[in-house]
């Protein structure tokens, strides 16, 4: 195996819920490089969508038995939308 490449990081305290999620990694290295890697190659775009939140924040819910198992979608009209700048808020949390 050839030389490593080191490099020390540190976390400013408004990190600090990533500094904690990655002490669960075993692999923190790898797991940065990943990371950072998707990112560079994915232009720091997120892909995330309208749906891909739908879907992540129902399933918590229904996994914490604050939400029953809905089968079918209701209609836009029953729902109140999502503005546009509450989703970029929420893609920007998630990404």
């Amino acid at each position: 195996m050839g030389k490593r490449l080191k490099l020390s990081i540190s976390f400013k305290q408004q990190y600090r819920h990533v500094y904690e999620h990655l002490q669960g990694i075993p692999n923190k290295s790898d797991y940065i490089a990943k990371a950072v890697e998707a990112y560079i190659n994915g232009g720091g775009q997120s892909t995330i969508t309208y749906e891909n939140i739908r879907s992540i924040v129902m399933e918590i819910l229904q996994n914490q038995g604050g939400l029953p198992l809905v089968t079918n979608q209701p209609s836009t009209s029953q729902v109140e939308q999502i503005s546009q700048e509450d989703a970029e808020l929420i893609d920007k949390l998630f990404s």
